[in-house]
């Protein structure tokens, strides 16, 4: 009788982590093997899937899927958004679990979770760029090179999530005065190129202090990243409390 109630038991555990792209979600991965779970956008793009949408990746291993998504037009594309805002559904002004796990949904506004992106940067060299609009639609955007949340951390949370950037290039967002109060943020990163490998030396900023939208851009000038090989990062607000 054990043996037998053992057998639905051990399915449950081999079909969970099977599961990619479904219901709603763009793609026909869930016919693909478990091995070729993709880790970021950069991964989804190299799968065949090029369409901007909201894809499964598995910065936390196989039995772990966290919708995204990916912007697979801008400037080449292959950007894993972390940050996106753009009409105030969502509420920004949260805890720090809520930052630390990431919420919204990814085809609305949302936030990928500082766990999710020092896990993404841990396992991969990511560039970073945040694009601001406006409703009168000027934009503006700032990249990174390199970017990473504490890469050489034991307890990520115990550095307070901690923002490694270099490499800085102005795309018109530190020429502005003070970045707009309303349209679109959007905070995105991708997997770094070794040809644009940022030089040695780092940014750091101590917590999540800014936010980024249009796939994620920060309200300020220092933004935080999402992660994916060739995505985009975005950064958390400055109103978020500990």
């Amino acid at each position: 009788m054990k043996a037998l109630l053992a057998l639905p038991l051990l399915l449950l555990l081999c079909t969970g982590p099977c599961v990619s792209q479904v219901l709603g979600i763009r793609g026909d991965a869930l016919e693909r093997s478990c091995l070729q779970q993709p880790l970021d956008c950069d991964d989804i793009y190299t799968q065949g899937y090029q369409e901007d949408g909201v894809y499964l990746i598995y910065p936390s291993g196989p039995s772990v899927p966290v919708p995204v998504f990916c912007d697979m037009t801008t400037e080449g594309g292959k950007w894993t958004v972390f940050q996106k805002r753009f009409n105030g559904s969502v509420s920004f002004f949260r805890g720090w679990n809520d930052y630390k796990l990431g919420f919204g949904r990814a085809d609305g506004e949302y936030w990928l979770g500082l766990q999710n992106l020092h896990l993404l940067t841990l396992k991969q060299k990511y560039e970073l760029r945040v694009d601001l609009e406006d409703f009168e639609n000027n934009t503006a955007f700032a990249k990174y090179a390199d970017f990473s949340i504490s890469p050489h951390a034991v307890s990520a949370e115990e550095d307070g999530y901690s923002l490694h950037v270099a490499g800085f290039e102005d795309g018109g967002a530190a020429a502005r005065s003070s970045p707009p109060s309303t349209g679109t943020r959007t905070s995105s990163c991708r997997t770094a190129r070794p040809s644009r490998r940022a030089p040695s030396g780092s940014a750091a900023a101590t917590s999540p202090t800014s936010t980024a939208s249009t796939s994620a851009a920060p309200t300020s000038p220092t933004p935080t990243a999402s992660t994916g090989p060739s995505g985009r990062a975005s950064t958390t607000p400055s109103s978020a409390p500990r």
